[in-house]
């Protein structure tokens, strides 16, 4: 069976990796242009030390794109981390259909950074899918879904951990299957369709006063590097929040307070409780808050906005 791979990040060199070990050689496979990050495993990099023939077009709708992949007369596209949108004149290519790897559970999660909303949104599971490729946004039909538990403190890395795992497993399934015309696609209902769209880095900005604990320490753990990250102030500095863990005591107080400070970390009051912030530093220069920070200081709430912009007279309070 030929094929072509779409592929980026870790995601595509483990697919890959998968794919050649398991016989399915692709013909061409298809990159970003942009190299990998320092977080990200460069499918380009591990497809040149594998001798496979490599694009990386600017424009994978563009018709001399288009042109080149007709001459690898491809029974199948697969997409692995693939992120722009392929049209129409490009799925119409292969002869027999185009699969995509989705972190989301479907109809329910379609769209974008489906597993970051599902740590920012407290869920206890998440799932992972296999589906073709038709011209809607993750509506084609389902080939093959498995779903994994969250814990409380599960990361965005450790999703991504066990989709890198998964995902090389699942594609192989569905490749045997179109191989032995053993598929057995499933409808998506488009009455439970819901649409998670794309993250921008200041929609983590945690201000202490607008969210519970539990919000907090979601976004942390769902926005972690190598993702922007949660973010908040501290005297006007911009501080990265890493790492925190729900607290077993109870303490409560001011939303934005620093109650304890402790080899644990900073204890910070939410709307309703206190949690741990375990690892938090600055923008600015990489340096600890917790070197700067003294018990009972206070990180940015919309009271102390309002209150210093009122001693400063900028208000007419």
């Amino acid at each position: 069976m030929r094929y072509v791979l779409w592929a980026n990040s870790n995601r595509g060199v483990s697919c890959l990796e998968a794919l050649l070990k398991a016989g399915y050689r692709p013909t061409l496979v298809v990159v970003h242009p942009q190299r990998g990050s320092q977080w990200y495993g460069s499918v380009a990099e591990r497809a040149k030390q594998l001798g496979l023939p490599t694009i990386a077009p600017e424009d994978p709708n563009a018709p001399e794109t288009i042109a080149a992949l007709r001459r690898e007369e491809a029974d199948v596209f697969v997409l692995a981390g693939y992120g722009p949108i392929l049209r129409q004149g490009v799925l119409e290519i292969p002869k027999r259909l185009s699969i995509n790897l989705h972190g989301g559970r479907l109809p329910q999660q379609r769209g974008s950074s489906p597993m970051n909303w599902v740590l920012i949104n407290g869920d206890t599971s998440f799932t992972l899918s296999v589906l073709s490729v038709d011209a809607g946004v993750d509506s084609g039909d389902v080939l093959l879904e498995r779903t994994f538990p969250i814990t409380p403190e599960s990361t965005i890395q450790d999703l991504h951990e066990i989709a890198n795992a998964a995902f090389p497993e699942m594609l192989l399934e569905v490749m045997r299957q179109i191989e032995t015309d053993s598929l057995r696609p499933r409808k998506q209902n488009p009455a439970e369709a819901r649409y998670f769209p794309l993250r921008f880095p200041d929609d983590g900005f945690v201000v202490w006063d607008m969210l519970t604990a539990e919000q907090v320490h979601n976004r942390i753990r769902g926005l972690r590097p190598p993702y922007p990250g949660a973010f908040t102030f501290f005297k006007n500095r911009k501080v990265t929040l890493i790492s925190s863990a729900m607290s077993k005591l109870k303490v409560h107080g001011e939303p934005g307070r620093v109650y304890r400070k402790t080899e644990a970390g900073l204890l910070v009051c939410a709307t309703d409780k206190c949690l741990w912030i375990r690892e938090a530093v600055f923008a600015d220069d990489g340096s600890p808050l917790a070197g700067a920070v003294q018990r009972y200081d206070s990180l940015v709430t919309v009271r102390g906005s309002i209150l210093r912009l009122c001693q400063e007279g900028t208000l007419p309070c």
